[in-house]
């Protein structure tokens, strides 16, 4: 039979490319399907609690989630969960059938029994959404920072919605990686994203009062009474990142089951198989 008319068959298939997608497939063996990889943000860490070892991997305070991602992407793809690696360009559904493109125009196709969809903007044919609810934004401002980038912190984390979190990290700009830029995150609003009280010039001036008040000081400039005086910090915004969030809820459909699982419950519901344990173990 010619590869281009073969028909997979699918029990259960994954969709999405996220570590949630990618953990929950590892977990039951289901192939896993995605058009777009959805890395986590390179700063995200990981709950401590979380029992990991099933994948080869020691939890601990410096396991981000993306190590994590790129860690079941290689387990995925040892275990030939990733049957089309990153080359879909579609996916869509014919009644039973799925049917995916791939970046050389070539078409494949497999039976399946139900689509476990994490990522739903993954798949071109779905259920209507009977209920849409629009959550407030990600929204991502990196910042160089001129005055202010000797020191030993690396976190810094605040109840409050517009600057969250600040991560300083070694700066890409220079050689010297004492030296650290900075990256804030918040969750704001559409509206609150066009009101200039939550810009990216008052994101700048909110990171600089957080600074100093987290004991980071900018260089020294002379003493005073035998005392040093330290200018200012100084920052300058690079880029804001706003990454939209919307759940909807679908139409019953026997063919899909969409899944808003964390990865917490994804570990306590399933186990990993004995191939994949073997896998991860021989390596």
């Amino acid at each position: 039979m010619e590869l281009a008319r073969h028909i997979y068959q699918w029990d259960k298939v994954v969709i999405g490319g996220d570590l949630r997608s990618l953990i929950y497939a590892a977990s039951h063996n289901y192939p896993v399907i995605f058009i777009k990889p959805s890395p986590p943000f390179q700063f995200d860490l990981l709950d401590e609690e979380l029992d990991l070892s099933r994948f080869g991997v020691q939890n601990d305070a410096d396991v981000t989630q993306l190590e994590l991602w790129e860690r079941m992407l290689w387990v995925c793809g040892l275990a030939g969960l990733l049957p089309l690696s990153s080359n879909a360009q579609g996916i869509r559904i014919k009644d039973d059938l799925l049917v995916i493109t791939t970046e050389n125009l070539r078409v494949i196709k497999a039976e399946f029994n139900k689509l476990m969809v994490f990522e739903p903007e993954q798949i071109q044919t779905l259920p209507d959404a009977i209920k849409t609810t629009k959550q407030p934004n990600r929204v991502i401002d990196w910042f160089s920072v001129r005055y202010g980038c000797r020191h030993d912190i690396e976190h810094i984390l605040f109840e409050d919605n517009f600057i969250k979190e600040v991560y300083f990290y070694p700066t890409n700009r220079s050689d010297n990686k004492t030296l650290k830029d900075a990256v804030a995150i918040s969750c704001l609003t559409d509206k609150q994203i066009e009101d200039f009280d939550f810009s990216e010039v008052m994101a700048r001036h909110k990171v600089e009062h957080l600074m100093k008040e987290a004991g980071i000081k900018g260089p020294i400039n002379g003493y005073r009474n035998e005392k040093p005086v330290y200018l200012s910090i100084k920052t300058e915004h690079a880029e804001r990142q706003i990454f939209p969030s919307t759940k909807r809820i679908f139409e019953s459909d026997n063919r899909f089951e969409f899944l808003d699982l964390g990865i917490a419950e994804i570990l306590e519901q399933s186990q990993v198989s004995p191939y994949i344990d073997k896998l991860v173990t021989n390596q």
